[in-house]
């Protein structure tokens, strides 16, 4: 697993075995606003994309290679959320 992080875009993803070139996602899934999936045509995760990393955290609570995750994640730095842990309000979203 190799992960990359850009800090414009405050996104991360995480090769799951090898590079991901273009045509070798099958499909791709968006679990939800932070958390992308890319699979091949045999239905294995090939990389996963994760926004809002600094911001917010990584939730990888559900996911298929959690552990290496949430070492890789430590290791960079980054806090893990679970799906309890609230995000934050957009500015200016908040209650009048």
């Amino acid at each position: 697993m190799k992960l990359q992080y850009d800090s414009t875009a405050d996104a991360a993803s995480v090769e799951v075995d090898g590079p991901t070139t273009p045509g070798r996602a099958a499909y791709t899934e968006e679990l939800d606003q932070d958390r992308i999936v890319d699979f091949d045509a045999d239905e294995r995760v090939i990389q996963y994309e994760f926004l809002n990393v600094r911001r917010y955290g990584v939730r990888l609570d559900d996911l298929e290679h959690r552990d290496q995750l949430a070492r890789l994640f430590a290791e960079a730095g980054f806090r893990e959320r679970t799906w309890s842990t609230p995000s934050p309000a957009p500015q200016g979203q908040g209650r009048q």
